[in-house]
This record gives C-alpha cells, structure tokens and sequence, in this order.
C-alpha cells in the first residue's frame, strides 16, 4: 500500500471522521478500504481485496472505511438493484455511504464509464452485472441482509451476494446531490430493458413474471415529486 501522502481534492469534500485514515491517492481521492493495490503501490478501484471482502463478512465491518459496523447497514446501489434487491458489495456506514455517493468520481458523474483492460475482472463480483453507468445511486437503509451463495447459475459468476431486507430509509443521489424524480425515473427506465432481456434468457416465463412484480415494488421506492 502507498504511505506517499497527497492532499485531499479542493472540489471534493472532507471525508467524515470514520474514514480519515485512509490514504489519498495522486487524484486527490480517499481510496476506500475494500480497494485492491497494485504491486507499484498504487490503487486499482476497480479491483476489491478478496480478503477485505471476506472480512467485511465475517467481523461485520463497514466496505468503505473498514471500521466495525454499529448495527446499521447502508447499502450503496444501483437502481437495478432496487428492482432483484441484491449487492455485490457489503454494507457501509451511513456516513461512510453517503461521502461515497456524494464524491466518488463513478457514482458522483453520470458520464464516468469503467476502464476496460486486463485488470478490469479482477475481483469481479458474483451475480449478473449491468455494465453501465446508471448515473443514479440509491442508499438502502436496511436492519437485516442474509448471504446468497451463487454457484453455476447461467449467466451469472460464482460467489455470495447481499438480499437485502426491507429498507426502512432509501436516498438517491446524482452528481453529488439529491437526485431529481425525473433522474430517478430516467434511470430505472433505461436499465428495465437490460433486466427483462436476462430474465427471459436465463428465467424464464416464470421468471419474467417474478421480475415484473419486483419492478412494480421498485416504483414505490420512487419519490413523487
């Protein structure tokens, strides 16, 4: 891990103090816990640390600062997952969730896309990715989550996943704020297509109908104005 010390961005805000000790990359940008480091020191943010992602389980830590979680569980995902309710990724602290939402440079800029290269399936998660970038960020304030073991499953890679429970709180944010209806609306729009097309694929009939009543239910997450 690099010990090199960078200043902060002047145009990102000061991490809260759970995440003050992590290190600051040549950007300028804190480098969350869970991120990999290549062998010349330098962090690979596409990348997750296998071990911290085990650990993160196991002792209850937070994904993005690696401190002891308090009994909260905020979860940081895309509006896809509003629909199906699965993470990739464990979940952080509120403070922790909402810094990363407002600053990280893919969640905070819709037009940010991921670097594609010979590092870009290191650390891939389990499941069924949607390469996009879906502009929109949902935080799921949730009390319980339980692991789903993945295993040759069509389509999908080999891993665990997060059902997530009941949000008691969601927050949605674009570019760094409180997201718009309309952003909102635009997003679940443009991703549906991609979920119905691995639904019929890979589901099924039975499997379509499913996903139709998870969207109905994602909807009411929607703000109305």
């Amino acid at each position: 891990m690099s010990t090199c010390p960078h200043a902060l961005r002047h145009d990102i805000a000061e991490p809260p103090k759970l995440m003050r000790h992590l290190p600051i990359d040549k950007r300028g940008y804190p480098v969350p816990w869970f991120v990999d480091w290549l062998p010349n020191g330098e962090p690979e943010f596409r990348a997750m640390d296998r071990r911290k992602f085990n650990a993160a389980i196991d002792d209850k830590l937070c994904w993005t600062c690696g401190n002891k979680l308090f009994g909260e569980q905020v979860f940081c995902i895309g509006p896809m997952c509003a629909v199906n309710r699965l993470s990739s990724e464990p979940a952080s602290h509120w403070q922790c969730a909402v810094y990363a939402a407002q600053n990280c440079p893919f969640l905070s800029k819709p037009q940010m896309v991921r670097r594609k290269d010979g590092l870009t399936d290191v650390g891939a998660a389990a499941g069924e990715m949607i390469e996009r970038n879906p502009g929109v960020t949902l935080l799921w304030y949730t009390r319980y989550h339980r692991i789903l073991e993945i295993r040759n499953r069509p389509g999908a890679g080999n891993g665990r996943l997060f059902q997530l429970g009941r949000a008691y709180k969601v927050e949605w944010y674009c570019r760094g704020r409180i997201a718009t209806r309309a952003e909102i609306v635009d997003s679940i729009e443009s991703g549906i297509p991609l979920l119905r097309e691995q639904a019929a694929k890979y589901d099924g009939p039975e499997g379509v109908i499913h996903l139709e009543n998870q969207i109905t239910k994602a909807w009411r997450l929607v703000p109305k104005q």
